[in-house]
């Protein structure tokens, strides 16, 4: 690769996880960090979070193509220099409205698409679909788009490097979506994997691509105080903007250190709110010691299966 090239990937762009720095400069962040057998929870640098050494790296012709400055210049930087954005800098969830809907949708599928929860559960399903008794009911054509991705794992690493740069959505899934802002009275969590896939009540609209599938909607915390919710169907481009109880942003605070318990890959929840050591506990993490600054948890049993990795990754 040329000299200069950028190697160290954030698959978390740096201008969303300042929107939850642990102090005014927003260079660091508070989080619960693996290591090892342990977690633990401190104020880390921003610019150390959330990246992988050649992420975004694929061979054309046994030469590497690098595609992390396209994703900045086609992605990164006209969301992060959009209105929308601007808005939830300021701290103004509340006058999000139909006109942001554009830079939310493309947020929301660019973040859930790009990230390494994503590219694993991608891989963990390329190796799935190879075992004729798999529980899940994978079709023939896509057996057989998983065996070409098993033979040739180039091509899945393009295909991902692709989608990351172009956020490639069709027309429809983007006018038939239902888009929410939802407002926070309590401060709000997120994770290196910042986007949630939540179950949804089953509806008539709901776009369900997969065989057996479980309905689900995109969840994504735009700051501390204001979430954006994604459902993919046929909602005639819907949009609303409400507050939501406590107890409700509680529930979704609580599904990140889930999605931390049993993948992973989720390397990091971005918190700093008084209920964290509850929801720890929770999660069956022994607390080894509480000081003022950091805190010390011993993992609990994995409970990670490729069924949960499928029913929580929808594709």
């Amino acid at each position: 690769m040329p000299h200069g090239t950028p190697r160290d990937h954030h698959y978390v762009p740096q201008f969303y996880l300042r929107q939850f720095a642990s102090e005014p400069s927003a260079r660091k962040i508070r989080t619960v960090m693996r290591e090892g057998d342990y977690a633990i929870y401190a104020e880390r640098s921003i610019k150390t979070l959330g990246y992988e050494r050649d992420f975004y790296v694929h061979h054309r012709g046994g030469i590497p193509v690098n595609v992390e400055v396209a994703i900045g210049k086609h992605v990164e930087t006209p969301l992060s220099q959009s209105e929308t954005w601007q808005k939830i800098v300021g701290g103004h969830g509340h006058q999000l409205d139909t006109s942001d809907r554009s830079v939310l949708y493309t947020l929301i599928r660019h973040l859930e698409s790009r990230n390494l929860h994503a590219q694993k559960i991608t891989a963990e399903l390329v190796e799935m679909a190879a075992d004729p008794a798999s529980d899940i009911p994978f079709t023939v054509e896509e057996r057989e788009m998983y065996a070409f991705y098993r033979r040739n794992p180039n091509a899945l690493r393009r295909m991902m490097n692709f989608r990351a740069v172009r956020n490639d959505w069709t027309e429809r899934d983007f006018r038939g979506s239902s888009v929410t802002v939802l407002r926070s009275p309590i401060q709000l969590r997120t994770s290196t994997t910042p986007v949630l896939t939540l179950d949804v009540a089953r509806h008539p609209a709901l776009r369900l691509p997969l065989p057996g599938q479980t309905p689900y909607m995109y969840v994504l915390a735009l700051n501390r105080t204001t979430l954006a919710m994604l459902v993919l169907g046929d909602f005639d481009g819907a949009f609303s903007n409400i507050e939501i109880p406590a107890e409700a942003a509680m529930s979704i605070n609580r599904h990140h250190v889930g999605y931390f318990t049993r993948f992973k890959h989720v390397r990091h929840v971005i918190a700093d709110d008084d209920r964290l050591l509850e929801d720890m506990r929770w999660a069956q993490f022994e607390l080894m010691y509480s000081r003022e600054r950091d805190m010390k948890f011993r993992l609990p049993a994995p409970t990670h299966t490729g069924h949960q990795a499928r029913s929580a990754m929808p594709k």
